[in-house]
């Protein structure tokens, strides 16, 4: 019975290998059959992943020479600045052809258009390739993005305040070398403005006599400041700005021969980081204010002279022998007491916005604080600051279509 069994399992496996062939078989159609469809799918989507990636770089070069155009407003090719209506291509009504060693890679349109702030503008690309006409398989990749410069605030004179201001001692106050951007006066003051001792201010007003009612223009209106104030959404682009850069402060800082000013856009930002009343008028306690001290010998220019812009959201105090080609704004008051031969030659705006105390220049009879007003240091912070159109964080967004 054993021996049976035994003889019989070989019986019973015979004929197993063709239906284990034809298994294998149709495994290996299948795999074939799906490798066949992939290979003719394949190139049709990496064709279309190509179309995508052209599309963008097409929509990208279009921004380029978007933000190009508006950094060049006195290019017959570029974009006028103020914007009204702008031209052809700008319009977005054009499209203007993309070509590498004569062929061409595809087409954008581009539309710029005014911000919500007279410094921002709008820009619209949308690129397609290989074209934007025809029933042919294209891509299409659409691009918006807000750009903007430092708005300057062209001030009315070398020294503006909406406050008070108390010129003494030896003090110079001085407009007459630069009418680059207009005649501008000496001081301009929402209060009155007091000159003692050996002090000096010059408008260009043509008289080269000193302390006169065109050199000083006073008791003016607060909004007739307006325009020469900052608004909470342009702090915080330049407060982003000197964060990129390094040089970015809170509190109480003091800038000497310790801890030097190195050149570009130094922002003193208040306690907490927040804007001062951002909330609302008279939101923010002065416990919050910067308190900022500039002494003599802090510049870390190898030149001795700071360049670029101080922006204090509280009090300011200057002394000592301080050399500066740029603009100073604080959101507060300011009190400078020069000495040697220190000097700012820009301009100097205070806001006063507590009007705690009166701007002051040179209060201390001995020393000699000079303001010079010259409007391209004020303008670029002595070359450091360049006015150009950048995109604003947070803005770009791409479309794809």
């Amino acid at each position: 019975m054993t021996l049976y069994w035994i003889r019989k399992i070989p019986r019973c496996e015979r004929g197993i290998a063709l239906p284990m062939a034809m298994i294998t078989l149709m495994i290996l159609s299948v795999l074939i059959i799906a490798f066949t469809m992939l290979a003719a799918s394949e190139p049709v989507l990496a064709g279309n992943q190509l179309q995508i990636a052209q599309a963008r770089a097409i929509a990208e070069s279009g921004l380029e020479r978007a933000i190009w155009a508006l950094n060049n407003p006195a290019d017959p090719a570029g974009i006028p600045n103020p914007l009204v209506t702008p031209a052809a291509p700008y319009d977005g009504s054009a499209a203007i052809a993309v070509t590498m060693a004569g062929v061409q890679l595809g087409v954008y349109t581009v539309s710029v258009t005014n911000g919500a702030n007279a410094n921002q503008r709008n820009i619209v690309l949308t690129g397609w390739a290989p074209t934007n006409i025809g029933s042919g398989s294209k891509a299409k990749q659409k691009i918006i993005a807000t750009v903007a410069n430092l708005r300057f605030l062209d001030p009315p004179a070398a020294l503006t305040v909406r406050g008070e201001i108390a010129v003494g001692g030896n003090s110079l106050v001085d407009s007459r070398s630069d009418s680059s951007c207009g005649n501008k006066s000496g001081t301009w003051s929402q209060g009155a403005t007091t000159v003692d001792g050996s002090a000096q201010v010059y408008g260009r007003d043509g008289d080269n006599v000193p302390n006169g009612s065109g050199d000083r223009i006073q008791n003016l209106p607060t909004t007739a400041f307006d325009p020469y104030t900052y608004t909470n959404a342009e702090l915080s682009a330049i407060k982003a700005l000197a964060q990129a850069n390094g040089t970015y402060y809170q509190g109480a800082v003091t800038f000497n021969s310790s801890q030097k000013l190195p050149n570009g856009i130094i922002y003193i930002d208040t306690v907490s980081g927040r804007n001062i009343d951002a909330s609302g008028p008279n939101t923010t306690p002065t416990s919050d204010f910067a308190s900022v001290e500039i002494h003599g010998n802090s510049e870390a220019d190898p030149s001795g002279v700071f360049s670029g812009w101080i922006i204090v959201a509280g009090s300011l105090a200057i002394a000592g022998d301080f050399h500066m080609r740029g603009m100073v704004y604080v959101l507060n008051d300011l009190v400078y007491t020069g000495t040697g031969t220190g000097r700012i030659d820009g301009a100097i705006i205070t806001q006063n916005i507590r009007d705690t105390s009166s701007t002051t220049i040179d209060t201390n009879t001995g020393g000699n604080a000079a303001v010079h007003y010259d409007c391209n240091y004020a303008k670029t912070g002595g070359g450091q600051v360049p006015q150009t159109f950048t995109i604003q964080a947070g803005t770009y967004k791409e479309i794809p279509g």
